[in-house]
């Protein structure tokens, strides 16, 4: 699953794990991501977060929160932050942007053993 705003990274990192034959549900917001989370099983979620305009986090929350029902692997993808360090402790890896959409893909095909 991956959650993120921003439509030219989101649609380039969806192309980059098309490639490698993932397939992809997206959420460009935290409630409708929650709600998803809720109604599915994923085993990799791709988290946008800024913490400076604490988009993301409540998201991160619920991820916590629910962490042993959930089975799923958290990637952070964020704006290099002292404060995002607070929040990486709730994520399996952190990736500081600029990312390429092609790296992330490849992280979360390690995570699904692709």
């Amino acid at each position: 699953m991956l959650i993120h705003d921003d439509d030219e990274f989101r649609k380039a990192l969806i192309k980059s794990l098309d490639r490698k034959h993932f397939t992809v549900t997206f959420s460009p917001d935290g409630d409708d991501a929650v709600r998803l989370l809720r109604e599915r099983r994923f085993r990799v979620v791709l988290l946008g977060v800024d913490v400076a305009a604490r988009k993301g986090l409540a998201t991160l929350e619920y991820l916590r929160a629910n962490r042993a029902a959930l089975a799923a692997v958290v990637i952070i993808i964020g704006d290099p932050s002292p404060d995002l360090r607070n929040h990486a402790r709730d994520a399996d890896e952190t990736l500081l942007k600029p990312v390429d959409p092609n790296y992330v893909a490849n992280r979360a095909r390690v995570y699904c053993g692709h």
